[in-house]
């Protein structure tokens, strides 16, 4: 996978994907801060976190300021694979989170849940609070 590298500025789209925006979780959830955390990374994290705030002011897209994001975010601004906000969004696109577009990065406005590889790597009490997660979310029948 090539990720172009960054410039000052990247277009950032939303990722149309109408089952995962009808049943995923938001960025800022609580779902996301205690499962997703630990397997996307806290800087790939907040980088979604931001992006859907963006998406709440300009639906349709934006421009990302590469090093300003990436200082506000902790990491390197330096352009290119070393740089930090290059291997957020490739951790992003590494775990189907965003994908590159025609003028940069579609990202997801909302996650899926976790699948079952992701949620047998985490700790046990995680594990555990997924499963009464989703069954306190199901309706009683």
């Amino acid at each position: 996978m090539t990720i172009p590298a960054l410039h000052s500025s990247l277009w950032i789209e939303p990722w149309r994907d109408l089952i995962t925006e009808e049943n995923g979780h938001d960025p800022r959830s609580r779902y996301v801060e205690q499962f997703w955390l630990g397997v996307i990374g806290p800087t790939a994290a907040w980088l979604m976190r931001y992006v859907a705030h963006e998406f709440d002011r300009s639906p349709d897209g934006f421009e990302l300021p590469v090093a300003d994001i990436a200082l506000q975010l902790g990491v390197s601004p330096k352009a290119g694979p070393r740089g930090g906000l290059h291997r957020t969004l490739h951790r992003l696109v590494m775990f189907r989170l965003a994908s590159e577009s025609h003028a940069g990065f579609a990202i997801r406005r909302r996650l899926p849940p976790l699948n079952h590889a992701q949620l047998r790597r985490l700790p046990q009490h995680l594990q555990r609070s997924h499963s009464s997660y989703y069954s306190l979310a199901e309706p009683a029948a």
